[in-house]
């Protein structure tokens, strides 16, 4: 994305060049923006006795994620025609990247905890961040063949990739959720017992 950014992107704007390097503000901009409408959105969402587990939330990130690199489609085709990209096609990605990002990770990061056991919840967290690292390395791979396969051909493969795989977990929720043998909502029990029970107390 950051190469795209420098390469493939017109990023002039009012007479001013914005460095490449500038359109890394987006990520944690939109975190702070929508942070705490996401949280209420899926509390909302569970209060209304729709489907709101960990692994739906990390589908649905996976697969919100995947659509933001249909902006890269277009900008890429854009680039294609006219030689250079508007900028806003990498807002528009970087926003559904942030909202995918907000679905997956905090709840991703919760669900190692309450299905590791407790001798190895520690290890399992340096194995989840391991595999971001892992990812990350995969990324710098892409972004190599990028230069031979294309842009185009790149981003387009990786919506496709996300947004199957998203699907594909969703229609399979139900024997995934079995294999948790209930651990999310054996935690959020307890949970709701403990919070009843420190009412209890400071009554």
């Amino acid at each position: 994305m950051n190469l795209y950014a420098q390469n493939r992107t017109d990023r002039f704007l009012l007479g001013y060049e914005i460095p490449a390097a500038a359109f890394q503000f987006f990520n944690p901009f939109y975190i702070i923006l929508f942070a705490v409408p996401i949280a209420n959105l899926w509390m909302w969402w569970k209060h209304r006795g729709k489907e709101a587990s960990s692994l739906f939330k990390m589908a649905n990130g996976v697969i919100i994620m995947g659509l933001g690199f249909v902006f890269m489609v277009f900008a890429s085709m854009q680039y294609e025609s006219v030689g250079k990209s508007a900028l806003y096609w990498l807002a528009l990605a970087y926003l559904f990247h942030t909202i995918g990002e907000l679905c997956a990770s905090p709840v991703a990061l919760s669900f190692i905890t309450k299905l590791a056991p407790v001798r190895y919840g520690a290890l399992m967290m340096g194995v989840y961040f391991a595999a971001t690292g892992l990812g990350n390395k995969v990324a710098g791979l892409i972004g190599e063949s990028a230069s031979e396969a294309g842009e185009l051909t790149i981003f387009a493969g990786i919506t496709i990739f996300c947004v199957v795989f998203g699907i594909l977990v969703i229609l399979i929720l139900k024997p995934l959720k079995r294999l948790t043998h209930k651990a999310e909502d054996l935690r959020e029990h307890q949970t709701d017992e403990e919070a009843e029970g420190f009412e209890l107390a400071d009554d």
